[in-house]
Formats: structure tokens, sequence, C-alpha cells
């Protein structure tokens, strides 16, 4: 059975131990999903920003300018791919300062564009004040599609940036204005057209910083580089019912399994305790049973019977077991009751000290103890209790004090009526005392402490339970202070306005 539960134990510490790196591996993935989706709308938010900016910059007032631009096409033949080179010439006409005649019924913009490409073609190196000139190349296979969208756009990107330079700062208060800290904007130049905006990968997990790259100008490879902090923040608040979720399931999971170990633990403590209780019960009724065998077998000796000293002896020695047998059966009885208003008293009027005196004589005191046992109230007090309860209340206080003490005790017994009708009871003696380790669990049913169990103290751990049952039967409380070496002291209240019997 024990190697069974040890099993037991090993195997709910390891399904705990699993399932925890299961679950955080889970919780891991889903944190790197999340942190990659919240990572692409971050991206996303950055370009619109740039994008923004470039729109902003459209907006803005400019000088007059008329812009032109020529596309053209050369192919060469590199191993078995054809490779082709596109050219591209843009021209910018300051209008403030060179003026052009337009023909009557021409087209401006077609005229323009034809006068200045035969310009370009006949003096390419005398060109006029106030037309600007720039040429841009790019490569690309045959089969590979430029698209007219994409020249389109940098063409207007190169316009909007040829009028309006970028700026750092515009582009931050666009950030800022979203949510967005940029820990850093920088600027560069590359030798080759960039179309596309693009990320560099984070290199952390839990402090990741994201960078991103947006060409503002792809003509002349003008990019905007802006590097940002992923805040670990939005998330998390992504995966809160994830979170809360699986943070309940697995407090209910190891909630279940570790009730499960003290509900084990549990009843192996309850069945040390029965195994206990079983032998520490078949000791104490060892003796009585042993004390009327001899009995019996006394009275069925005719010439030991004619010895009155003898016979008195041995019939005070039964009665005595017997009351002990009794006072065991009674304690068994009353401690079965699961409430202590469920145990019927008959109450009465009575001579408190004649009870005191009633129960010291009750004592057995061993032969190998002193044992003094005084009653100090000065007055004799007229109570309403019930006296045989009340009896085994007292009784087993003085067998406790008897019992866990030395050689030499002294009990002092005391009793009083103090305010608000409470009659007061205290038993004190200058025994071993009360472990302070031991004193929560006294009143515990069968509890006893390891002093006695080591010292061979007679006993079931039933006593002080059985008395505070019968005390709080009667309406009352029962309390007690001790210090280990030098004594215990139990103290009783018992109240007298109770109008019921």
């Amino acid at each position: 059975m024990e190697r069974r539960i040890k099993f037991i134990y090993g195997l709910t510490i390891c399904a705990i131990v699993a399932y925890s790196i299961v679950q955080g591996y889970w919780l891991y993935s889903r944190y790197q999903l999340s942190l990659e989706e919240y990572k692409s709308e971050l991206y996303s938010t950055i370009i619109a920003c740039a994008e923004e900016d470039i729109a902003i910059r459209k907006t803005l007032p400019y000088s007059p300018r008329f812009y032109g631009n020529r596309l053209r096409k050369t192919s060469e033949i590199k191993g078995d791919d054809v490779v082709e080179t596109w050219r591209y010439e843009i021209f910018a006409l300051d209008t403030l300062h060179y003026s052009l005649p337009i023909p009557k019924g021409a087209d401006a913009h077609t005229y323009l564009l034809e006068y200045i490409a035969s310009l370009l073609d006949d003096h390419p190196a005398e060109l006029p004040e106030g037309l600007e000139y720039f040429v841009f190349t790019c490569n690309s296979k045959k089969n590979e599609d430029m698209g007219t969208s994409q020249l389109v756009e940098a063409l207007n990107r190169f316009t909007v940036d040829h009028q309006h330079p970028f700026q750092k700062e515009r582009l931050d208060s666009i950030l800022r204005s979203k949510g967005i800290t940029a820990q850093s904007i920088t600027t560069t130049k590359t030798d080759t057209m960039v179309w596309q905006p693009s990320m560099q990968p984070h290199t952390s997990i839990w402090q990741p910083v994201m960078t991103v790259s947006f060409p503002y100008d792809i003509f002349e490879g003008q990019q905007v580089v802006v590097k940002t902090a992923i805040s670990i923040s939005p998330v998390i608040r992504r995966m809160a019912y994830t979170l809360l979720i699986t943070v309940l399931l697995s407090l209910f999971l190891i909630f279940c399994l570790v009730y499960q170990i003290l509900t084990i633990r549990k009843q192996r403590h309850i069945e040390a305790i029965r195994q206990e209780f079983l032998h520490t019960m078949i000791h104490e009724l060892k003796r009585p049973i042993s004390t009327l065998k001899m009995c019996v077998s006394f009275m069925g000796n005719e010439r030991m019977m004619q010895d009155g000293e003898s016979k008195q002896r041995i019939l005070a020695s039964s009665h005595n077991e017997l009351d002990n047998l009794t006072s065991y059966f009674s304690k068994l009885r009353d401690i079965t009751f699961s409430d202590s208003t469920e145990i019927p008293l008959v109450k009465s009027r009575f001579s408190l000290r004649s009870l005191m005196e009633e129960c010291i004589g009750k004592q057995n005191i061993p032969s190998d103890k002193d044992v003094r046992m005084e009653i100090v109230a000065e007055d004799d007090l007229e109570i309403q209790a019930d006296r045989m309860h009340l009896s085994n209340i007292v009784c087993n206080l003085l067998e406790n004090a008897i019992k866990y003490s030395r050689e030499a005790v002294t009990i002092r017994i005391d009793f009083l009526m103090r305010e608000a009708g409470m009659v007061q009871i205290s038993v004190a003696d200058n025994g071993i005392g009360i472990a302070k380790a031991d004193q929560r669990y006294v009143f515990d049913k069968f509890y006893r402490s390891e002093s006695a169990k080591d010292q061979a103290i007679p006993g079931i751990g039933l006593g002080l339970s059985y008395v505070k049952l019968l005390v709080e039967a009667h309406g009352g409380t029962i309390t007690f202070e001790s210090i280990e070496g030098e004594g215990t002291t139990f103290t009783i209240l018992i109240p007298q306005t109770d109008g019921k019997d």
C-alpha cells in the first residue's frame, strides 16, 4: 500500500510537471504568433505613415515646374538570359526662368515633351537655364514585368521629393500621432533602385525591435529607415483571454491533483489514528478486564473469600476499574455526537465544592507519584448543570494533570462566580506543561503529542476533546494557558442565566 501511494505521488508530480511544460510551450508559441500579428500591423502602420508623409508633401505649395519623362529599353543577351536595360530620363522645366512660345492649336504638354527631347538629343551638353535633366537605369530579365503602376509611383515620389525634400521631423510627428515612438529615423542611399519597403527581423523575443525601410525616392535609391521598439503590452492584451483561460484551467488541474495528494495524506493520517486508537484502546481495556478476571478468580476461592480485608480491597479495585471502563465507554458514546447541542443534559442544582471533593476522591493515584490536590476556593457555590457531565469534565482534567506530571505534582482547584452569571472553574498544575507546537491540537479528537507517545503515557486522545464537547453542551467555553516545563491551567466558564433545564 505504501509503495502504491508513493507511486501515485510520483505520477501526480510528473503529470503536473509535464502539463506545465506543455502549457508553457503552447503559451510561448501563442505569444510568438501574437507578436508576429502585432508586428505585421505595426509594419503596415509605419508604411501608411510614410505614404501619408508623401501625400502631405504633395499638398504643400511648390514652384511652377513642368515635369516630363522618357522611357527607353535596350536588350542584351547574357548567357541563357535576355537582360533588358531600362533607361528613365526625367526633366524638370522651371517655367519662371524659362518660357517657350507654344504654337497655336498645339497641345502644350506634348509640345514641351517633344521640344525638350529634341534639345536633349541635339545638344545634351548645352541645356538652357531652368531645365534639369536626370537619368536612371535599371536592369531586368526578359520575362520580368516592371509594371506601369510601379513606374508611375516611382515618378510621383521623385517629383514630390524634388519639390519638397523628405524631413525626418515630419515623419516622426506622423508616427507619434499614431502612437508609435521611433527610437531613430535615418535616411540611406543605395546604389540600386529599391521598389518595395522591407522589414528586418527582430533578434529578441522579450525586447523586440522593428526596423522598417521605406523607399521615398525609388529612382535615386533614397530610403528612410525607422527603428522602433515593439511594446509587449499590446501583445499581452491580445492574449488576455487565452492567458486567463489557461491560468484558470491550469490552477484547477493543479488544485485537483494537489487535492488528490492531500486527500490521500489525510486518509493515511486517519488510518494511522485508527490503528493507534485500536492499539491504545486494547491496552486500556486490558487493565479492567484483568482486574475483573482476578476478582472472579478470587470469588471462586472460598478460603480467600473468608479474608474480609482482601475481599474489600479486591471489590474496591474492581469497582474502580468498572468506573474507568464506564468512563471510557461514556467518552466514546458522547464523542460520536457531531454537535455539542445533541448531547442530552439533565440539569440540577448541586454544591460545587462537594462535586470537587468527590472528583478528587475518584482519582487513582499511582504509587510512584506524590500527588497533592487542594481546593483553594473559600466559599461554596451552588450551580445548575448536568452533575454527571460536570463530574466527568473535572475528573478528566484532574486525570490529565496527574498523568502529565513528574514524580511530585500539586493540583489547585478554584471556582468563583463572575459577573454576568458566569461560573468560572480552574484546574492548575505544576506538571510538564504543553509544548507550543502541540497547543493548537490539544482539543482535537484522538490527538496525542509525540512526548506522550515517547513516554508511554496511557490514553486514547479523547480526554480534552471530550471535555470541550461537554463544556460547549452547557453553552460554556474552555481555555488554557501552558508553559512547557512549568505547568498548565485550564479555565472553564459555564453560564447560569439559561432558564432551560
